[in-house]
């Protein structure tokens, strides 16, 4: 009987600390794992510090005609997707994830899904009363200028694991602060689990202490 309270208690002393042993874990020590990867062009400003590349200067619409830029997305954990309507039933099994990760994330005021039309305004228009987008949280925005152009913001250094992909067929994460953190296949179901963990990362990336932005460099 001893024991097993004495076991008991134990589980529940590790129960009550496992919030400040995973903070140690993550702002501590040497693991690169828990951090995602900085993808795009960076330069040295002097004194050790960094600019990373940061998606900017891309102008979209909304279906009341309206202007909005990318930068607005800026301070919020955004992924980007893009409907080029070229393939009805890919564009469904894209939309059925985007559903499921909405809805995991819809209490975070700072996690948004923007999904990219590439077309006019009545697409754009037709895609939002489609999948009822009547909150901040899952946004369609409006895109009709050369794709190409948006190609070449998005898909920076894409990984050669999915450079085969249909560029139209990624997800894009995008952090706080506009870099592009993480490419995901955009029509294979199992890749929900994995973008909702990385969904994750970012956000516990925001406790991690700044003494590590030096790692960052190398």
């Amino acid at each position: 009987m001893k024991k097993f309270l004495k076991g008991k208690s134990l589980l529940l002393l590790t129960i009550l600390l496992f919030p400040s042993l995973l903070y140690v874990v993550l702002s501590t020590g040497t693991h690169n794992f828990i951090r995602l990867p900085i993808y795009g062009p960076k330069s040295e400003m002097g004194q050790g510090d960094t600019t990373f590349y940061q998606i900017s200067d891309i102008q979209f619409f909304t279906c009341n005609g309206e202007s909005k830029a990318v930068e607005e997305f800026r301070g919020n954990i955004v992924l980007y997707h893009f409907v080029v309507n070229s393939n009805p039933v890919e564009e469904k099994r894209k939309a059925s994830q985007l559903i499921a990760i909405n809805d995991r994330f819809k209490e975070k005021k700072d996690i948004k899904v923007r999904s990219i039309i590439i077309g006019d305004t009545a697409e754009l228009c037709a895609f939002k009363e489609e999948y009822n987008l009547t909150t901040s949280s899952w946004e369609a925005i409006g895109f009709n200028e050369d794709f190409n152009w948006i190609k070449e913001k998005y898909l920076v250094d894409v990984p050669a694991e999915i450079q085969q992909n249909q560029w139209s067929n990624l997800f894009v994460l995008v952090d706080k602060k506009g870099r592009i953190r993480k490419y995901r296949d955009a029509i294979q179901y199992v890749e929900e689990k994995a973008l909702i963990d990385d969904i994750k990362v970012l956000k516990a990336e925001e406790f991690i202490p700044t003494k590590r932005k030096k790692d960052e460099t190398k």
